[in-house]
Parts: C-alpha cells; structure tokens; sequence
C-alpha cells in the first residue's frame, strides 16, 4: 500500500511538473497573442483605419463594445491573435472589448471616443499525464489589454509630412555630424513620412544621438543615447545615426500626431487696438540686448502687426542690429530676415531702462495667451514669438531667413503661456514656403520652430538648416516641421533639447 502510494504521488508530482511546464508555454503564448491583437486593434483606432478595408472591424460609440471573433476572422484583433499567433483551433476562443469597463486610467486620451481595447485568448489545452487524475483538458486564457493614451513625450524633432520621400534629408559632404542632441527623452527624431526613403542623407554617421536619452536636457555627459523612428524607410538606420548604448532606430515606427495642434494662432493685434507697422527707436549699446561692443547702430523693435518686411542687413551705408521686445510680430505677408551681417537680439530689462512710454508687449497688442508680460511689468521671463500669416487660403506668407555671417540670438513665448515656449510660428494654412536658418554667424534659439501645416500632402512648409565650416547652432526647444533639410559643409552640429512638456496621444499596451 505503501508503494502503491508513493506511486500515485509520483505520478501526480510527475504529471505536474510536465502539464505545468507546458501550461507555461501555452500561458505565454496565449499573452503574446491577446497583447498583439490588442496592440494592433487599437492602433487601427489610432489611425482611423478600423472602418474600412478587409481587417476593418466594429468597435460601437464609446460604451462597452464586445465582439467574440469567428474562425479565421479578418477583424484586426482578431486576426493577430487567431491568424498571426496560431490560435486558431477548434478549442480556442478569442474576443474583444472596445472601452471595457473597469479599466480607469488618468491618462486615457480624451480625444478618442473609443481609448481602451481588451482583447482575450482562451485555449483548452489537452492534458498529458494529469489524465491519471481524471484532468482531460485544462483551461489557459491570457487578456492584453491596449489604450490609447495622453501623456507627457517630448520629442526634440517631428518630421510630421505623412507621404513624402526624403521628407527628413541631410546633404552636404563627408561624415561629419549634422545633429547632436544632448540629453533629453528617450526618442529624440520621429519621422511620419510612410514613404519608403522617407529619410535620405549622405555621410556616415549624421546623426549624433549618442549623448542624447535619459539625462538631463542638454547634459552631454551622462546621456546614453536616443532612438530615431520613421513611419515609412529606409529599413535601416545604421549608417544615418549613432545611437549610443540605449538608442534604436525604429521601423516602421507609428506616427507621432503634431503635439502643438492645440494651439490656437494670435489673433490679428490690430483687432485688439495694438499697432500696424509700429517704428522702431535707436537703441544705445550696452543697453538693453544691444552689445555693449557693438561698432553699429541698434534698433529696437517692438511687437504689433507687420505688413511690411523686417529686414536686418549690411545694405544702405552699414550694418543695423535689431533688438527685439517682448510679445508677437504678426508678420502679415511680410518677411522676417536677417541677411548677412545682420544680427538680431532679444531685449532685455526694457522697462527699467526705457521711458515707459516706449510701446511694449501689452495684452491688448500682443500677449493674448496667459503668462506673458502685461504693460509695466518688467518681463523678466517674456519672450517673443514671429508669426507668419498672410491673405487668402492657403495663406500667402512671407518667410523666415537668416543669412550667412549673421548672429541670432532670440527668446521664444514662455514656457507657461498658452504658446507654450514658440520661437517661430508658421500659420497651418500657409501656401507653401521654405524658411532658412544659416547657421554659419551663430544662432542661440531658446523656443519651439513650428512650422508645420495643415493642409494637403502637396502643400507644405519646409525648414531648411544650412552651415558651414566653424557654423555653430544651439537651439533649446524642439523642431516640429513638415519637412526638415539640412545642408553642411562639413556640417551643422546642433544640440538640441526640450524643455517644455507638450501632450501626445500615444498607443500603449497597459496590461
């Protein structure tokens, strides 16, 4: 009896051991098909796909919505988990459920009616020898479960046109870098091109995100590197970027939607009272932004709607700096240039050491967003921004440049205004049109170049970096364009960070 005993136990133990194990590994198996099918269903919602097509699957209004899947079934969910991931016999069961309840996160998007997608897998798994023990089959399930979700992700560079090759290009000669980014999120380029030479370039690397990642915004000693994704191609990024130790080029890498889309554009100044074409004043050097070792005239210029184009040159007897107040310059079909030699600077401690008569960033004029200086205080935190509107639709803009051997040194919106920290501002409407920054005099920019549209693929505003040997560009704040080219000789060397947090919808698996 003894035995007899120890046999059943062993037996039992046995049995346990080898149905356990291969429990185990259905276990896993049935979780990596649920979170597929999950994944892949809410990022069908994401894009706005899951209405149509031959994956296209229901998903109701926003209440909870489930759908049990039926052998071979194209619905998305469904077919990742029962196709792709092999449960697809006659003893599985997979379903899903659109905005189950119970699931609360703080987080959940609320621009998608349907944010939360729960897909679950059940299998009955044929037991081996636990059959002893009278256990024919035994039960797996596994449930992943997929949102899309609001979060915090800055990113210093969006590439946002969805079709275009070469939407991200990089020229110039040999291998020297044209970005370094220092510090910051753990991707730092993202480009939505689906394009399968969304990104083109020359050299070998370009890209330096070796320094950039998980590390303080602009620290370049501790960063250990940042990831590049692309929508579209090419497949691999190993001769574009260095990546550092916890950087990976990602493809395909799915869309980043313009973080900034929220933000509504200035309204004409005028409207509100401010000034048309407001004259600038001689500024003293030393004084106010104006170097205090400047060999030409300053000029100070002030916030307001321009019709007519500001433009700092060596042209008409000699060289002219402008000095910028704080507030919005709505450059009204106007260009905003800073041709050779023609350096521009951010104001500084104007109130204390002008008359307060001088016109200022009021909110009547020019800070229409919260946060930014009103008239009599000293704007010790204010910046400005440069919005480039025009008439009609698409709007017919003037453009951003700056030439060769100019200095730039500008402050964007701040940071808590409801402009969150932009520098440059392109209206989304704006017929197409391509801004140029040379970065061969040196540009210090502190704020966001948005110059991104809303309007079709062959519409579209292109930001354009171009250096030379000895070029220096230091730009703290993000790059969010449809279409980005640099250009170098050898090259630009940028360090770029974020210091402002902006909100994405993002797709994440939860559970």
């Amino acid at each position: 009896m003894v035995v007899v005993s120890l046999s059943v136990f062993l037996m039992g133990a046995l049995g346990l051991a080898v149905d356990g194990s291969h429990l185990y590994v259905q276990r896993q198996l049935a979780q990596a098909a649920a979170d597929a099918g999950a994944q892949a269903g809410i990022m069908s919602i994401f894009n706005g796909t899951n209405g149509s097509g031959s994956h296209s699957f229901g998903v109701g209004t926003g209440s909870p919505y489930t759908y049990t899947c039926t052998a071979s079934d194209a619905a998305t969910p469904c077919f990742y988990a029962e196709t792709l991931n092999g449960f697809n016999t006659a003893s599985d069961t997979v379903s899903y459920t659109a905005n189950p309840s119970g699931v609360t996160l703080s987080t959940l998007s609320p621009t998608y009616t349907v944010n939360v997608l729960q897909v679950t897998v059940r299998r009955s798994v044929p037991a081996t020898l636990m059959t002893l023990l009278g256990w024919n089959t035994i039960p797996v399930s596994a449930t992943g479960i997929a949102a899309i979700v609001y979060v915090d992700s800055p990113i210093p560079i969006i590439v946002t046109h969805p079709t275009l090759p070469g939407a991200f290009s990089l020229g110039g000669s040999g291998s020297t870098n044209k970005i370094k980014v220092c510090g910051g999120p753990p991707q730092s380029i993202q480009v939505n091109s689906s394009s399968g030479s969304a990104v083109s370039w020359t050299g070998n690397p370009v890209v330096d995100l070796s320094q950039a990642g998980p590390a303080d915004p602009g620290d370049c000693s501790t960063g250990t590197g940042a990831s590049f994704g692309v929508t579209g191609g090419p497949t691999s990024g190993s001769t574009i970027a260095s990546l550092g130790s916890t950087g990976f080029y990602f493809d395909p890498s799915p869309i980043i939607q313009d973080p900034l889309s929220g933000v509504a554009a200035p309204v004409d100044p005028t409207t509100a009272g401010g000034p048309l074409n407001p004259a600038w004043v001689p500024l003293a050097q030393g004084l106010n932004g104006c170097p205090a070792t400047a060999s030409v005239p300053c000029q100070l210029y002030f916030p307001g709607k321009y019709t007519s184009d500001i433009l700092l040159s060596a042209a008409g007897g000699g060289k002219k700096y402008g000095v910028f107040a704080p507030g919005i310059y709505y450059m009204y079909g106007a260009n905003f240039t800073a041709a050779s030699n023609g350096n521009m600077y951010f104001a500084t401690g104007l109130i204390d050491s002008v008359a307060t008569t001088t016109p200022n960033a009021t909110t009547a004029c020019c800070g229409t967003g919260t946060g930014w200086g009103a008239a009599g205080n000293t704007p010790a935190n204010a910046g400005i921004m440069i919005y480039m509107t025009g008439a009609g639709s698409p709007a017919a803009t003037g453009a951003i440049t700056v030439s060769s051997n100019s200095v730039v040194n500008l402050v964007g919106s701040p940071n808590s205004s409801s402009y969150k920290g932009i520098l440059f501002f392109a209206d989304r409407n704006a017929a197409s049109k391509t801004h140029s920054l040379d970065g061969g005099g040196g540009l210090t920019l502190t704020g966001t170049i948005y110059t991104n549209s809303s309007r079709n693929d062959t519409v579209y505003q292109t930001l354009h970096f171009q250096g030379n040997a000895g070029s220096s560009t230091v730009l703290t704040g993000e790059i969010i364009t449809s279409v980005l080219e640099l250009q170098g000789t050898p090259g630009i060397v940028m360090n770029l960070n974020s210091l402002v947090s902006y909100k994405l919808n993002k797709v994440a698996l939860i559970q």
